[in-house]
């Protein structure tokens, strides 16, 4: 056997096998060497836009503007030689300017130190938007740019450990099994040669087999490459709070801008800045403030972070969580209201590569994993009062959400969530509610977390301003606003709220799955008779008292009626006149301005349909949906209403979603785009969709599997 005669490889086979390991090593490396040239466009797109803005600021200023500074020029002269406005006189040179006539040498230099004192107080102020609503060719550059660099990133490390793992040795590979083109030159091969061309063959043609030889990275990075300017346009306004994270970490300072506004001294920010973090276990890309936010966090260990509602208070406390972990820390705790358990499980889920385990109640077991596991326990204010843990069991970090439920020091909640932090060096309160004027509320909250600036607060509480308190304050309590951080279009943010049935909930849910009437079944959580009992409906009011107490106006949508109809009767006063199919079209737009002129926290409750076209409410900041919405464009369309230009602030969405239901089923199949959605017929008036025969099919389909699982789940 050991004689056996090696027999050539089929020359076709061999060069096939080379030519397919070529091109796609070179593929690779390709894609992997564009990574510069991506970063590199990105930042020259950004360049331009910014310079197209600072051009047409400069344009809008008429020349007169060198006359403010009192200098005794006469504009008649700029002017008569066809200078109107500021950015013309820019571009004139010292003598050009010397050139026209009745100006000289002394005039011309006044006129340029002025015009540059004017366009460097421009570059200062401006504020750098992105324009959606009319995009310009820089716009369409700059979001094609950073959309590559983007979506491309995750192609692009998958290449690079595909490279790593098989460059060097598919190219000993190569060089043998090339070897093997020669006819005569094998003749004349040692055996032990054509053994190891035969085995380099071999493993050449597994790896083309395997995850080298596959065409999905490369067809990926083909199709980010040719996707239409038009689809990044539409993935912007649905991210783009991710694509301006992605400006800012080009590094071109486009504007001055503090990172860590909210009074902190300049030596305490300048250490915290400083401090390196480690995120590897985090899933997404972080604002420039929100770096900061979560530096502090960690450098300081027991804070309040009082960030502005929509500013990110959640990603920054997994981001806190995620740097722990990557020193070795192991055991988190998060301590947030009930109504939003679920979201923040998803959100740890979604954002880190950290575990996640749910206590809700006295589950004994899952605490039991927790302790012997790690990762993050999600819990309740309710549960922690259950939680027994041994005495020497150390925390890793406690983070409690919502931190102004613990106010009172006499309730069972907050002496539980103590106990607690008894066991942890590392505690981060979280509450979007501005604070500074309740002051004996903040002296609470800071004394369970540093005590002695606590005590020096109590003792000048009522003496001293607001600034002063402030930054007293400083070492444990950072605050951002929308102001101090958000200069460029507002950002749309959007965020899935999952809420957990009650056993009446369930109930009338199980009726509408049996009875497999879809338009019931998209009202779970509504079809209650006390609203007490629909977890939607209480989340909707926390978001509105939010929504109030951060100086908000609110739209509702739901497709239906009768849901707008509990909404408004559950609102009360603060709530406008439900918009619906059957309001005429002056009536609507009488609605939309008594809403603009409307004190902050009012809501807006509108049919999806109805309030969706033709409205301008921008006046509005805080969107919510009852339910999920089947067509992609009808929200899109609805969100639009208060996204647009005009708007002033960020805006932010809400999508009220029942655990464990269908509306896990519609979303899914919203974010994978596995179905093409026709248009449906709009009879916004009888408040009922008309179902094509491919629609009513999927959503059959999708029914009759809900159906299916809860019979399976009766049984068990």
């Amino acid at each position: 056997m050991e004689n056996k005669k090696i027999i050539r490889p089929d020359s076709n086979t061999v060069k096939t096998v080379i030519k397919r390991s070529s091109q796609i090593d070179a593929l690779l490396g390709e894609i992997i060497g564009s990574k510069d040239m991506q970063l590199q466009a990105a930042q020259d797109a950004a360049q331009r836009l910014y310079d197209d803005r600072i051009r047409r600021a400069l344009e809008k200023m008429d020349v007169e503007h060198i006359n403010k500074a009192k200098q005794g020029i006469r504009i008649s002269l700029l002017r008569k030689a066809g200078v109107l406005n500021i950015w013309q006189a820019s571009q004139l040179s010292f003598r050009r300017i010397c050139d026209i006539d009745g100006l000289g040498e002394q005039s011309a230099y006044k006129i340029q130190d002025i015009v540059e004192q004017i366009t460097q107080n421009t570059k200062n102020t401006i504020r750098i938007r992105i324009e959606a609503e009319n995009p310009g060719e820089v716009d369409d550059a700059l979001i094609r740019a950073l959309a590559v660099l983007i979506h491309s990133r995750p192609i692009l490390e998958k290449c690079e450990v595909i490279y790593k793992e098989n460059h060097t040795q598919l190219q000993q590979e190569l060089t043998l099994v090339k070897k093997a083109l020669s006819a005569v030159g094998w003749l004349f091969r040692s055996r032990a040669t054509k053994k190891r061309i035969a085995e380099a063959l071999e493993s050449l043609s597994e790896r083309l087999c395997g995850e080298l030889g596959s065409n999905a990275l490369f067809d990926s990075w083909t199709n980010i490459k040719e996707t239409p300017v038009k689809t990044w346009w539409e993935d912007y306004r649905r991210n783009a709070s991710i694509y301006y994270a992605e400006l800012e970490n080009l590094g071109l300072n486009w504007k001055n801008q503090d990172a860590a506004p909210g009074g902190l001294p300049a030596e305490l920010a300048a250490k915290i800045e400083a401090l390196k973090l480690d995120l590897r276990y985090l899933k997404a890309t972080l604002r420039s403030y929100q770096t900061f936010g979560v530096k502090y966090i960690v450098h300081q260990k027991k804070t309040l972070l009082g960030d502005e509602m929509g500013l990110g208070k959640t990603i920054q406390a997994i981001a806190a969580m995620a740097a722990q972990a990557a020193l070795g820390k192991s055991h988190f705790i998060v301590v947030c209201p009930a109504s939003v358990l679920i979201n923040w499980c998803r959100e740890i889920q979604k954002f880190s590569a950290l575990s996640v385990t749910k206590v809700h109640g006295n589950d004994e077991e899952a605490l039991l994993y927790w302790r012997e596991n790690g990762g993050v326990l999600v819990t309740t204010y309710e549960s922690i009062s259950r939680f027994r843990l041994p005495e020497k069991f150390k925390i890793s970090m406690v983070i409690a959400d919502e931190a102004h439920y613990v106010k009172n020091p006499d309730t069972r909640r907050t002496k539980a969530l103590l106990r607690l932090l008894e066991k942890t060096d590392n505690t981060l309160f979280l509450s979007g509610t501005p604070l500074e004027n309740r002051v004996d509320e903040m002296c609470f909250l800071v004394s369970c977390l540093q005590p002695d600036i606590a005590k020096e607060l109590e003792a000048v509480k009522y003496l001293s301003t607001k600034e002063q308190f402030r930054q007293q304050l400083a070492p444990v309590y950072l605050r951002r606003t929308r102001d101090d951080v958000l200069s460029e279009l507002p950002d749309l943010i959007e965020k899935e709220q999952w809420c957990v049935l009650c056993e009446q909930e369930q109930k009338a849910y199980k009726d509408a799955i049996m009875s497999e009437n879809f338009m019931s079944i998209r009202q779970v959580s509504w079809q209650v008779e006390d609203l007490k009992n629909s977890s939607k409906a209480l989340r909707l009011l926390e978001l509105c008292s939010q929504a109030r107490e951060q100086k908000r106006k609110v739209i509702v949508f739901s497709f239906f009626r009768a849901t707008l109809r509990k909404v408004a009767e559950l609102l009360g006063d603060c709530c406008m006149e439900p918009i619906t199919g059957s309001t005429s079209p002056q009536r609507r737009q009488e609605i939309v301005d008594e809403f603009t002129k409307a004190e902050e926290g009012a809501v807006l409750v509108s049919q999806v349909q109805a309030g969706g076209t033709g409205l301008n409410i921008q006046s509005a900041s805080v969107i919510i949906f009852c339910e999920p919405q089947i067509k992609p464009s009808i929200e899109n369309q609805a969100i639009s209403r208060a996204y647009r230009m005009g708007q002033v602030q960020d805006v932010l969405v809400y999508r009220l979603l029942a655990d464990d239901t269908i509306d896990e089923r519609i979303m899914e199949l919203l974010k994978n785009k596995q179905i093409q959605f026709d248009s449906f017929a709009d009879e916004s008036v009888v408040g009922t969709e008309s179902l094509k025969p491919s629609q009513a099919a999927w959503i059959g389909k999708m029914v009759e599997e809900e159906k299916k699982r809860l019979l399976e789940i009766q049984k068990a």
